[in-house]
């Protein structure tokens, strides 16, 4: 892979396949080359592409870092946290320039899902701009959905490898985040509701009333935590309703087959930044992370703001829901 057209410190390559024989053709001079410079080697991939590399580079397998995808924060905000701090102590460390080889954890259902790993992809360009660090995301395009594989040259600046190519379709990433949800889903029939001057310990106290059940449930197939977790992500939104300056705010939490949710819904200022919680605060921050807060908390953060106000929806969904692709 040669290093032409580079954005910045920053090189963002989307690779697309059809076939994991294909993939180790393309991917092992590629990661020979790079472990030939002494480079740190990332490879992030499914457990049948992970072994499927490993055999193929023999005796220098065990100098790459390998995780499966499915198992290594398989969402995508706390993944972007995770490449942060991978890059970070390679930072710290004076290490060598970093090589991230990935692909996405995407779900099965539902689309919004879907679409907030090409957000992460767009995420990344702006999150590790300045960052010696070369990534390479490839895509199955036999399994995955076309909605997936169509935001590929509109979130990667760079095209293949051997040759790379410049995508004609890229988007910046505050672009790309803009043109995201402008409205959300109608809220479940059997959602329970408070609305008016609701503080944040109402809204906890809704999130534990209707999903108590499930907490206590050893049969439950939420993961371990998610009530608890859900409850402070809402807590975090209430307050960052009031403190935009709401006069009315309403809640609703809802169980139902595959996922837990709750949405703020406020009568506020609304919220025009389309980075709102994708960037991780500075260490010096004193306020600012709420959003931020509940996007690792919980699977799936959406965001619909307009004149009259700023809709937040915060899901967790069940284990065990299949993923595109081997």
């Amino acid at each position: 892979m040669t290093d032409a057209g580079a954005v910045g410190g920053f090189t963002h390559v989307a690779l697309c396949h059809r076939s994991t024989a294909e993939l180790a053709e393309t991917l092992v001079p590629v990661l020979s080359g790079w472990l030939g410079m002494d480079d740190t080697v990332v490879v992030n991939l499914s457990s049948a592409r992970l072994a499927a590399l490993k055999a193929a580079m023999s005796g220098v397998a065990d100098r790459v870092h390998w995780s499966d995808t499915r198992t290594w924060h398989p969402h995508p905000a706390r993944r972007l946290r995770a490449i942060q701090e991978l890059v970070d102590a390679e930072a710290r460390h004076g290490g060598a320039p970093l090589r991230f080889v990935g692909e996405c954890a995407f779900p099965a259902s539902p689309p919004e899902r879907v679409a907030e790993w090409g957000k992460f992809d767009a995420i990344l360009n702006d999150a590790l701009a300045s960052a010696p660090v070369t990534m390479v995301c490839t895509y199955d395009v036999r399994a995955l959905p076309a909605e997936a594989v169509c935001t590929v040259p509109r979130s990667h600046p760079l095209l293949g490898l051997d040759p790379v190519t410049k995508s004609t379709q890229y988007v910046e990433p505050a672009e790309y985040l803009s043109r995201g949800t402008t409205s959300l889903s109608p809220i479940p029939a059997c959602a329970h509701r408070i609305v008016g001057r609701v503080t944040p310990g109402d809204a906890r106290a809704l999130v534990g009333t209707v999903l108590s059940s499930v907490a206590a449930d050893p049969a439950s197939t939420l993961p371990s935590g998610a009530v608890e977790e859900l409850a402070v992500a809402t807590t975090e939104l209430v307050t960052n309703a009031w403190q935009a300056g709401a006069t009315s705010i309403g809640v609703s939490c809802w169980r139902t087959d595959g996922e837990a949710g709750v949405q703020v819904d406020d009568d506020g200022p609304g919220l025009d930044d389309p980075f709102a919680g994708y960037r991780r605060p500075s260490p010096g921050a004193t306020g600012g992370r709420g959003l931020w807060i509940s996007r690792q908390l919980t699977d799936l953060l959406e965001v619909a703001s307009g004149p009259a106000g700023t809709s937040v929806r915060v899901r967790v969904f069940d284990d065990g829901g299949a993923l595109f692709g081997p």
